[in-house]
């Protein structure tokens, strides 16, 4: 699949944190590396359908989830959404 959206962290704790509460909330989720090209931040990243996206945006914006950026891979490149 080469179109899907990715959430990078700022920190592992983060990561481990985010992953946790998307999936109380019943968000499929897959932890994946942090692809080089976005940021050498952190190493962990949270990728996630299109579907979610207004949900983990909404959640965002409430505090929720505390990201450094979400990614739309499309076509080979990663376009920032936040």
């Amino acid at each position: 699949m080469d179109n899907y959206f990715i959430i990078v962290f700022n920190n592992t704790h983060n990561a481990i944190e985010g992953e946790k509460t998307l999936k109380k909330e019943n968000i499929a989720v897959t932890i994946m590396p942090t692809p080089s090209q976005i940021t050498q931040s952190c190493g962990i990243s949270i990728k996630f359908e299109e579907k979610d996206l207004n949900i983990i945006e909404n959640m965002v914006q409430e505090e929720k989830l505390h990201i450094k950026n979400i990614y739309n891979k499309k076509e080979g490149q990663f376009i920032k959404i936040i």
